[in-house]
């Protein structure tokens, strides 16, 4: 679903994927080869959303924002599913898994937040670094991810071109 709120309609990249029992609100921008799953919620309402390119949002993520901030994802990221996100600033190929960020955290790009983390206040995730734990803790990751962030979005935008093309066919 996708709806108009106070006179600001959705803006989705005619390459964008968005399923149709998503929901996409208001003041929000969605970027080319991105893709929003099933019962993802954007809400901008309070604010603006942007996402970046090739970024998937994942079954029932739900991304929000605050009265003074808005929520920017960047390119390549992962939201997996049931993660929150809500007046956040999320740097390219970051990916949070089943956590929450919150109120003005920051993701550098190549970040992760943990299952389970809840990233809040002026935290900050480093480049190679993680978040785990409630409240978050930051750690370094042993391996570098960005990579295999990248790979992993890139298989989210061959799914939603299937889906696309399914559409397509009429299936």
């Amino acid at each position: 679903m996708i709806l108009a709120f106070e006179g600001k309609l959705p803006r989705i990249a005619p390459s964008a994927f968005v399923h149709e029992r998503a929901t996409v609100i208001g003041d929000v921008e969605i970027g080319p080869e991105s893709s929003i799953w099933p019962g993802a919620v954007l809400r901008g309402d309070f604010g603006f959303i942007r996402v970046g390119a090739r970024t998937s949002i994942q079954d029932n993520a739900v991304i929000h924002t605050s009265p003074q901030r808005g929520t920017v994802i960047g390119d390549d990221c992962l939201i997996a599913h049931l993660a929150f996100i809500e007046a956040a600033e999320i740097g390219d190929a970051c990916m949070i898994a089943v956590a929450a960020v919150l109120h003005t955290a920051r993701m550098q790009p190549g970040a992760v937040v943990a299952a389970g983390a809840v990233l809040v206040g002026d935290q900050e995730v480093p480049t190679a670094h993680r978040a785990q734990g409630v409240p978050a803790k930051i750690v370094p990751i042993a391996n570098p991810t960005r990579e295999s962030i990248e790979n992993s979005a890139m298989r989210y935008v061959e799914m939603a071109r299937r889906y696309i093309a399914d559409a397509a066919r009429g299936q």
